[in-house]
């Protein structure tokens, strides 16, 4: 559908109804002269927009968006929030925590999920988890032995004094950068396929 249409369908709608643009704006929690713009057809409509103007209208947002809803194709199975959550875990390149949280945050706040949207956000949030887990020992290690002069048992003491000490934050970072791109792109070939 053409914005054109939309635009004439939003301004006769708004006739047929007795309202003035100013009474659509106040009602749609719009300005005015976003009403005046949307109806001219000088403003790309937002999504805000169009579904505040379809609630006073009493309009579906299908018949303002398509003229044949049965056309659209809808993602079915969350192939982009879940290749979104992929992308949002590689925060943890700025900061490990951020890893964890940005996609927690995604997933909590994210309506209508299905299982499959569930179970790619838990194994996010565990290699995260596991990944911090590690590294918060590499960190704590040193707190321990640099400044507080806390000595570890000889067993451990092996392993955190020579370079397979170094490995623990290079694991981390080689492990998780891997698992997040294995799994966009193993989304992304299911969507194309």
């Amino acid at each position: 559908m053409e914005s054109q249409t939309v635009n004439q369908l939003i301004k006769q709608s708004r006739k047929l109804r007795g309202l003035t643009q100013q009474d659509l704006a106040n009602q749609a929690g719009l300005s005015l002269r976003t009403v005046q713009r949307i109806e001219k057809g000088t403003e790309e409509i937002s999504g805000f927009s169009l579904r505040q103007i379809s609630q006073i209208l009493e309009i579906p947002l299908e018949q303002l968006i398509m003229p044949n809803v049965n056309q659209i194709s809808i993602d079915k199975n969350q192939s982009g929030s879940i290749k979104a959550l992929y992308l949002a875990s590689l925060t943890f390149l700025v900061n490990p925590l951020l890893g964890l949280l940005v996609p927690a945050i995604m997933g909590y706040t994210k309506q209508n999920k299905d299982a499959q949207y569930s179970k790619h956000l838990k194994k996010i949030i565990i290699i995260h988890a596991t990944g911090l887990l590690f590294l918060g020992a590499f960190i704590g290690y040193i707190f321990a032995a640099d400044f507080l002069k806390i000595g570890l048992p000889s067993s451990l003491n092996y392993i955190f004094t020579g370079w397979l000490f170094l490995l623990i934050p290079l694991c981390y970072y080689f492990v998780i950068i891997i698992f997040s791109a294995v799994n966009y792109f193993r989304i992304r070939g299911a969507d194309v396929s």
